[in-house]
């Protein structure tokens, strides 16, 4: 019976320490994946929460959630900190995975990618100095800081309780396919978000070697 539960314990070990080592490579796809994608980005990482990974992905061929952060990403005359892409129950093709050792995303339940941008970038864009702390932000308007108030409509953001017309296209870009459609104030910078009902493309990993 000792001999039984020391060679269950070795195999139990075996097989999670497999486990570690298959979600990692994996993880590692993704993150250089989505740096290759994303033009002039110094910074990228990437994480896959799912337990157990391999035995879920060969049963039910999904994980569940897979996280993907990189910056800056540089879209027309907008330099984002940051975009990251928080995906849900992500479908994988199992075959590749299996006869190629590569990581296709075929589809997800849901998605949200959120894009970050700085006070000093938005001051830069705006003409005038803006300034974000969390859930508040400030406009300077005639030498004064006056309290703000920060809206997104349909990929637009505007400041609501200034008098000055301040507002921009946020712009798609790499990874950030969809307009955005909330903003939430932080130290520093606002983070733009949007919905995603498919993987984005520079994600899905059909030409990655």
């Amino acid at each position: 019976m000792r001999r039984l539960l020391i060679a269950l314990v070795i195999l139990l070990v075996v097989l999670t320490a497999g486990d570690f080592v298959a979600k990692a490579y994996a993880t590692t796809q993704l993150r250089d994946r989505a740096e290759r994608a994303v033009r002039g980005t110094t910074t990228g990482s990437a994480s896959i929460s799912s337990f157990p990974f391999t035995g879920r992905l060969l049963l039910a061929g999904s994980v569940q959630k897979v996280h993907v952060r990189v910056g800056p990403v540089v879209a027309g005359r907008v330099t984002f900190e940051s975009i990251a892409v928080d995906l849900h129950d992500v479908h994988v093709d199992r075959n590749r995975l299996i006869r190629e050792q590569k990581v296709q995303l075929t589809g997800l339940g849901s998605g949200t990618v959120t894009a970050e941008l700085t006070d000093v970038e938005i001051s830069r864009l705006a003409g005038t100095r803006v300034s974000f702390r969390p859930g508040q932000a400030s406009v300077e308007v005639a030498g004064s800081a006056v309290g703000a108030t920060v809206q997104v409509t349909n990929g637009t953001m505007s400041f609501g309780g200034v008098r000055l017309p301040l507002q921009f296209r946020v712009p798609r870009a790499p990874l950030f396919p969809c307009d955005a459609t909330s903003a939430k104030v932080v130290q520093g910078a606002v983070e733009l978000s949007c919905t995603v009902h498919n993987v984005p493309a520079e994600l899905v990993g059909k030409t990655l070697k």
